[in-house]
């Protein structure tokens, strides 16, 4: 199995495709959400992460150095993840 063959494919919705959009995030915020998305499909079950309220296989996480949450699901049949929303401070 090559290393692509392991990553989890990560699909923003359209909401957080609205939010990294948005021209009044900061590049810093942008950043720390790009690395967490790569972190996310590395491993979709990070040791930060946490079961979220909707149960199953959706996850929240915080943002590194006090950046917000963000949602997600792993959707494991289909072994991607979809980025679900993104909550900045």
């Amino acid at each position: 199995m090559s290393d692509a063959e392991d990553l989890w494919p990560v699909e923003p919705s359209t909401a957080v495709a609205e939010t990294l959009a948005d021209p009044a995030l900061p590049v810093e915020l942008f950043s720390k959400i790009v690395a967490l998305t790569m972190a996310i499909a590395e491993d979709p079950w990070l040791d930060s992460s946490e079961p979220a309220l909707q149960g199953g296989a959706w996850r929240t996480v915080p943002i590194p150095d006090g950046g917000g949450i963000a949602e997600y699901l792993i959707k494991t049949e289909e072994h991607s993840v979809l980025l679900t929303r993104i909550f900045p401070f």
